[in-house]
């Protein structure tokens, strides 16, 4: 196989992805030695690898990197006139090229389909429900119109007009908010268009998740999960299966083939999910998330060494999944700490397959304090439970762990 690739074999997923390596050298018949890893950060972590490692530009801390701003960086690395393969977690950022293969879809079709404006009028067009959104090209315009929404509505989420994560992205309750939130966006040097959505009261929100094949074929992968946020919106982990009735769990199966199908009909393909929430009026499609993410760490450890033919769109057999309840979550640091001595550990197919226990594991080495500096995101945990297990139980000890280094 390393044959077929002579300009490389690039692996741009960061380190919660690092139990899928092994499986992924079996899949491509390869050595750990064929694979460049690529990272932005991390710096003590993979020191044993071949890797590129990509240092923002102009100072701008790790934290404000998106996806395709690595895609970017990147590309200079690679021989178009050679065959490569990269592994990334977006395809956008990424060109379109006979010599490029991915496992999701890049160029100008990636691009649009993370872009959450384009997914707002996609949705009405489709005559899907989703919350009212209008998009602002800077605070004047943001001013002048949240006033309108606030009559409307009770409270306002902003966030950004394009691509992945819930960073910057806040509920206001006030017009006044939006003076606070512009002092944030004026601290980080953060200039960008951003969005203005109605918010929905709900008590839970979901994923359904999918792989669009190359020729607009869907594969609704049958793992419908709850998610967990932080003040509404911040994304931290997820819950499955999730505390969600028969009839509400094939309306999100409905609604992720249908848009799957839609996305595969402009040329979109790979892993994608679908985030829903449940208000008083029912179900709302709130965002397509058209790249890997955190519901993809779940489907690896449920298809196993299955998982890369799934993510090509090859393999449509479902999988099975019997026994407990199990939660997957971010282990949270306090901003401006430096952690040292946590261990990272890769063994999560063998907690996963023993349905026990408790799982957690680091991406910080010791002493990075780059990765630190905004607090956030320093490992990852999981917990089975009974299935009889109440969902306060449930959501009460993920909290316990999820911030159990911020202290």
């Amino acid at each position: 196989m390393i044959q077929e690739y002579d300009g490389g074999i690039y692996w741009l997923l960061d380190c919660r992805f690092d139990f899928l390596i092994h499986s992924f050298m079996q899949e491509y018949r390869i050595k750990e030695d064929d694979i460049i890893f690529v990272q932005s950060y991390h710096g003590n972590a993979r020191e044993r690898l071949r890797k590129i490692c990509l240092l923002p530009e102009n100072e701008k801390s790790v934290y404000l990197m998106e996806p395709d701003d690595i895609n970017r960086m990147f590309v200079k690395y690679l021989d178009f006139g050679r065959n490569n393969l990269v592994v990334s977690f977006s395809g956008a950022g990424l060109p379109q090229s006979e010599n490029l293969d991915s496992f999701l879809a890049g160029g100008r079709t990636a691009k649009l389909c993370n872009d959450k404006w384009w997914q707002y009028r996609f949705f009405r067009k489709l005559g899907i429900m989703t919350p009212y959104t209008c998009k602002c090209s800077d605070f004047a315009e943001a001013e002048r119109m949240i006033w309108e929404m606030m009559n409307r509505y009770q409270k306002v989420v902003i966030k950004k007009a394009c691509l992945s994560g819930g960073y910057r992205m806040e509920v206001l309750s006030l017009p006044q908010d939006l003076e606070s939130y512009r002092r944030k966006l004026d601290q980080e040097s953060l200039r960008q268009e951003f969005l203005l959505s109605a918010y929905l009261p709900h008590q839970q929100s979901f994923a359904g998740m999918g792989v669009i094949h190359k020729d607009g074929g869907v594969f609704f992968i049958p793992l419908v999960t709850e998610q967990v946020l932080f003040r509404e919106v911040a994304y931290e982990g997820l819950i499955f299966p999730a505390f969600l009735n028969e009839d509400r769990r094939n309306e999100i199966r409905n609604l992720t083939i249908f848009i799957g199908e839609e996305l595969g009909k402009i040329g979109y393909y790979g892993f994608y999910n679908v985030d829903f929430v449940l208000g008083d009026e029912g179900l709302f499609v709130v965002e397509v998330n058209a790249r890997l993410g955190f519901g993809s760490l779940l489907a690896a450890c449920i298809y196993g060494d299955r998982f890369w033919s799934v993510l090509q769109g090859c393999d449509t057999e479902e999988a099975v999944y019997e026994g407990k309840r199990l939660v997957l979550g971010k282990v949270k640091g306090r901003e401006g700490r430096s952690y040292q001595g946590l261990k990272s550990y890769s063994g999560i197919t063998e907690w996963f397959g023993s349905r026990d226990g408790y799982f957690e594991t680091f991406f910080c080495g010791t002493g990075e304090e780059e990765l630190f500096k905004y607090g956030s995101y320093i490992g990852m945990f999981g917990e089975f439970f009974e299935m009889e297990e109440s969902r306060e139980r449930v959501l009460h000890r993920f909290w316990e762990k999820s911030l159990k280094y911020f202290e």
